[in-house]
């Protein structure tokens, strides 16, 4: 039985807990709870020695052209903004505020065209291969790729994966990953993506926890905990330069040319949608924006057109 005194310590130190505080805790990811609170601390910042309840529509949209002079990206802005209105709706919420004065501020519009072009089917093949086979290292890393360009998964899913999440379900290999706002997926493995882990743990020796663990100076496997999202992306730059692959490349450029190489390949919209697990369509098909409006041949068209000889 609980005493009074322990029932006590458990009910009231919520009240103790900042509305910023008791707003992120409630947030799904820790991912998102980081950047909202950065969000947050930078408006507060802005603000000065305004209380961060105290403030109104008007300060939101001071601070929107504070970040618009800035130079910062409108997806960056509109982020923000994001962050601030669900700040303040939880604060009405917990009747600390009568209005949220962030519902109405003007938020910038933001393109439905994506500014990034996809790797190249080639450069995912080099990127493959670039790792080394012959070392510990270079069987994560090869994994790592794997997961990464042929199943679309966000480096947080890949770097949590445990061995127990893999299994055999009705002839297929499947794993269970960790998405955005904890939700849980049983997505189906290709062949090679099977074949680079189970080889990647044989050699390293695991048999359970994380399976991308580090490898020290000594190519020896170190078990314990996955390796931070920091070295994946170090070691993702390190092999695009072996591949010489010359631009600036990220984990979340594999995820954005799986889903673009899937729907260039005829895969129906509505199934690289549950590939990539997005809940709009419209962020699938964001994805290949780009390469649609670069094959685009209507100016091509009207060069043959109105400078060819006249007809």
């Amino acid at each position: 039985m609980t005493s009074s005194k322990n029932a006590q310590i458990v009910s009231f130190p919520q009240e103790l807990v900042s509305v910023v505080d008791a707003y992120l805790q409630g947030l799904p990811s820790i991912a998102t709870r980081t950047v909202y609170r950065q969000a947050i601390a930078a408006f507060d910042d802005f603000i000065g020695t305004m209380d961060l309840l105290a403030v109104s529509r008007r300060d939101v949209e001071a601070y929107r052209a504070h970040l618009e002079a800035a130079g910062r990206k409108p997806s960056t802005i509109a982020k923000v903004l994001s962050a601030l209105n669900g700040f303040y709706d939880f604060a009405v919420d917990d009747d600390k505020l009568d209005k949220n004065p962030a519902a109405r501020a003007r938020r910038p519009k933001v393109s439905d065209v994506s500014p990034r072009l996809a790797l190249t089917a080639n450069e995912v093949r080099l990127l493959i291969d670039a790792p080394d086979a012959t070392t510990l290292s270079g069987l994560r890393d090869r994994a790592l790729m794997t997961c990464l360009a042929l199943q679309g998964w966000r480096i947080s899913e890949a770097l949590g994966l445990q061995v127990h999440d893999l299994a055999e379900e009705g002839g297929h290999k499947v794993a269970t990953i960790v998405g955005k706002g904890r939700k849980t997926a049983r997505v189906p493995l290709a062949a090679p993506t099977w074949t680079a882990v189970q080889t990647w743990m044989t050699a390293a020796n695991i048999s359970s926890g994380p399976i991308f663990i580090g490898v020290n100076k000594g190519d020896v496997a170190v078990h314990g905990s996955a390796i931070s999202q920091q070295a994946a992306w170090k070691r993702l730059q390190r092999l695009a330069l072996q591949a010489d692959i010359v631009r600036k490349i990220h984990p979340h450029l594999l995820r954005h040319t799986a889903v673009t190489e899937a729907l260039k390949g005829g895969v129906a919209l509505h199934l690289v949608q549950d590939f990539a697990r997005h809940a709009d369509p419209r962020t699938t098909r964001r994805y290949d924006s780009h390469r649609q409006s670069l094959a685009n041949p209507a100016t091509h068209v009207l060069a043959s057109l109105l400078t060819g000889p006249e007809r």
